[in-house]
């Protein structure tokens, strides 16, 4: 096996492909030490900087404090501490549902929610860009595939009317999807659901708390709030925290608590986790400021983005892909960065499509405008160098 995962680990290298793992210090909410030296983090998911706000802080260690480090157990035994009864209250009301579930992760919410609630008879129709964890579900699902083009509602819909499944049809998409930041024809979706009645998973992890009025995220802004089939998102990202959420109906939820194998067989998370993702919910609600600064940071980076001649393809908000091409040449572009003192990475193959590694930039709350100004100076020398402006 050994001599195996070599000639294998060597293949990637010679291809660029090659990943290593970075271990970072977090100064604050948007710079870190490596390698004993400081860097602007434009690699974070941390869209409103919750994660490193006093009060998101001041929850997770009072929970420590009162109900210790681990919940050492998993829901279904007697990890179900009582925080759990209140997140998912709260995240359920928040983004106007029934139920919610927590998982432990999000990668762990769709595998749970695809595997367990298709059958053999069934159809999947996802979109040709999904995330891995809901390719992967719905290759480990007993039902038949079907993938169809990227937001092209056209395609989807001839190939729901040729599709002769005998069970359920379920139409799974992103929200936001997280390595094009582009976002997915929500109302067109729930248009097609009311004509052909297929069941529509929406993965909203990259559009809570960043989309719509009040941050409920990619239903929201299409004006479709709480009316997914199912719906699901993550705490890490911008509540700043870590797990995952299900949401639906109540017999949705009470089906995924007997039979999801990832919610079943898995230590609970702990009590700091879900207080600090609690203490997250609140602000958001009660701070549309925070979204506000968001948004004024997006706008300001796009602007001149754009104005430096990047093509940021269809997004349209934190997420900001620099398409480089070649995966060789999107690592160099890369290291002239973190030269310049800017930590963000390389995305390659199989995580983007071949021929499309980029630089994927996300902007964060916390980003000052000297900050900003930094980065874009160092970004445009580094699109020159590499020929992409």
């Amino acid at each position: 096996m050994r001599d195996r995962l070599k000639v294998n680990l060597e293949n990637i290298k010679q291809k660029g492909n090659y990943r290593a793992i970075r271990h970072v210090k977090p100064l604050d909410a948007s710079w870190i030490l490596f390698n004993g030296k400081k860097f602007l983090n434009l690699c974070s998911n941390s869209y409103l900087s919750l994660h490193a706000h006093p009060q998101v802080i001041e929850a997770a260690a009072e929970a420590a404090h009162k109900y210790g480090a681990g919940t050492c157990s998993s829901r279904s035994i007697s990890g179900s501490i009582e925080l759990y009864r209140v997140l998912e209250d709260e995240i359920a009301s928040y983004k106007c549902y029934p139920s919610g579930l927590v998982f432990s992760t999000g990668y762990m919410a769709n595998m749970g929610v695809i595997a367990t609630l298709t059958e053999k008879d069934d159809v999947i129709f996802s979109d040709e860009l999904n995330h891995s964890s809901l390719i992967d579900s719905t290759r480990l699902s007993r039902a038949k595939k079907v993938i169809y083009r990227h937001r092209d509602m056209n395609d989807l819909e001839g190939k729901i009317r040729k599709d002769r499944s005998k069970g359920i049809k379920f139409v799974v998409s992103e929200s936001v999807f997280s390595m094009d930041g582009d976002i997915a024809p929500v109302a067109d979706l729930v248009e097609l659901r009311n004509r052909y009645g297929y069941q529509l998973i929406l993965d909203d992890a990259h559009g809570t708390g960043v989309f719509g009025d009040t941050g409920r995220g990619g239903a929201e802004f299409f004006r479709l709030t709480g009316s997914m089939d199912v719906e699901m998102a993550t705490f890490g990202k911008s509540f700043g925290s870590f797990g995952a959420f299900v949401l639906g109906d109540k017999i949705v939820t009470d089906y995924l608590v007997n039979r999801a194998r990832t919610f079943m067989y898995t230590t609970a998370l702990s009590p700091s986790v879900l207080a600090a993702s609690i203490a997250s919910i609140r602000l958001i609600k009660d701070n549309p400021s925070f979204r506000d600064d968001l948004w004024g940071n997006i706008e300001y980076i796009r602007r001149h983005m754009r104005d430096a001649g990047f093509d940021l393809k269809d997004s349209i908000g934190p997420i900001v892909p620099v398409v480089v091409g070649e995966d060789a040449k999107a690592v160099e572009m890369q290291h002239i960065l973190m030269e310049k003192g800017v930590f963000i990475q390389a995305v390659r193959p199989p995580t983007v499509p071949p021929g499309t590694s980029r630089l994927r930039l996300t902007v964060v709350r916390s980003l000052t405008m000297d900050e900003m100004d930094f980065a874009i100076n160092v970004l445009k020398y580094a699109g020159k160098k590499a020929g992409l402006i």
